[in-house]
């Protein structure tokens, strides 16, 4: 899904913003960007350990949120990152009610097309050296990491990988080829990334687990300079708010939520001055649902003392901010009326607690910033990444 043209922006941020909804049947491709739905994997017979999509406090399934095909400049891998969540709201607030998954699958026909390339350089240098009594450059293995390329957040749209639909030998054009890349690498000095861990749990089966309505997401640069009124967009987050103030009230034993109004000109409360940026930046574009900028800069909801993003569980290398999910998709996905109806089903947890389902200010997103790819070229790879959450302050 290519970027649709708007004004020239004024920031290399990306915006994934509503495009209508997706029938269960037609919710069968891996290379979108959306909301919701069941996981469309890149391999229907390599899926991922069970647990990277159960909740590690209640260990019930969790929702698929969000699905981006993002391909990363000069590389030789398919991509896609899944976010997950809980819809208790008991489990939010607590370590492991959120999950982030990083899946490659290396695309053929571009190794191929890259491989050709390498033959044909090498081949030229060998006839440079005949010629001229120069030495080759060492040779290299495709099973080695593919950095991250700064300018693919940073540099014109065109230039990245996200909402596009497919990625084929001559959908990714950077500024250096690959080949040209290849060259440069002296290989005796760089460790390969090791095989991944194998799995402890069984792999998931997706007809197992629950799903919300899918939503295309199409990407579009932010315009900073664009302002529009963000109460309609905001309301039903407040709602999400007022729902939980509801509960708390009923566990006291009162309170009376259903009968309560939302204001135009109210704010959901926790306001500080990070809030408050925050905000103002979304009201440039108030239907936004995911923000994406590789290596770039978040919106934080509340202020961070910035020690979050860790290191690659599968590399060590240091992790990097690349999207995040915005309120909106609260609006967008009935996570409230899902929590509902499982509640009815399970009324022994009415005694526990009121579940309005999950909530969250900002889902933030940091992966590996080597985008590693454990194991063998071919293998298709699943390594979890780091989600940070901000919630609205007490």
């Amino acid at each position: 899904m290519a970027p649709k043209q708007t004004n020239a922006p004024n920031t290399t941020m990306l915006l994934g913003v509503p495009d209508g909804a997706i029938s269960a049947a037609d919710d069968t491709d891996p290379y979108i960007t959306k909301l919701g739905g069941l996981p469309v994997w890149l391999d229907n017979d390599k899926t991922p350990p069970s647990d990277y999509c159960k909740c590690r406090v209640c260990g019930e399934w969790m929702y698929l949120l969000c699905q981006s095909y993002i391909p990363l400049p000069d590389s030789v891998y398919h991509r896609v990152i899944y976010i997950w969540a809980c819809n208790q709201r008991s489990c939010m607030r607590k370590e492991g009610s959120f999950s982030v998954v990083r899946s490659h699958m290396v695309d053929e026909g571009y190794l191929r097309a890259q491989q050709q390339k390498e033959e044909q350089k090498k081949k030229r240098e060998e006839q440079k050296k005949a010629t001229s009594g120069f030495g080759t450059p060492q040779g290299f293995q495709l099973g080695d990491l593919w950095g991250g390329n700064k300018s693919f957040g940073s540099s014109s749209t065109g230039a990245t990988g996200f909402g596009m639909t497919t990625k084929t030998s001559t959908t990714i054009k950077a500024t250096e080829t690959l080949a040209e890349r290849l060259g440069k690498l002296q290989i005796d000095k760089e460790e390969p990334t090791p095989p991944a861990a194998k799995a402890t749990e069984p792999p998931v089966i997706t007809s197992d687990l629950p799903s919300f309505p899918s939503e295309y997401l199409y990407i579009t640069p932010e315009d900073t300079e664009r302002t529009t009124g963000m109460e309609i967009d905001m309301s039903r987050y407040q709602e999400f708010l007022n729902l939980e103030t509801a509960a708390d009230d009923d566990e006291e034993g009162g309170g009376t939520w259903a009968n309560e109004q939302y204001e135009k000109d109210q704010l959901p409360r926790g306001v500080d001055k990070q809030f408050k940026k925050f905000m103002d930046r979304v009201a440039c574009e108030p239907s936004q649902c995911i923000r994406y900028e590789w290596d770039g800069s978040p919106l934080f909801y509340q202020l961070h003392d910035g020690n979050h993003a860790g290191k690659c569980d599968a590399c060590g290398a240091p992790r990097v901010y690349e999207m995040q999910l915005m309120p909106n998709v609260l609006s967008i996905l009935p996570t409230a009326e899902y929590a509902a109806q499982q509640q009815k089903q399970e009324p022994a947890r009415t005694l526990e607690s009121m579940n309005v389902g999950m909530e969250f200010g900002t889902v933030l997103v940091y992966v590996c910033k080597n985008d590693c790819h454990p194991g063998d070229t071919h293998d298709t790879t699943f390594v979890k990444e780091s989600a940070l959450v901000q919630f609205e302050l007490d």
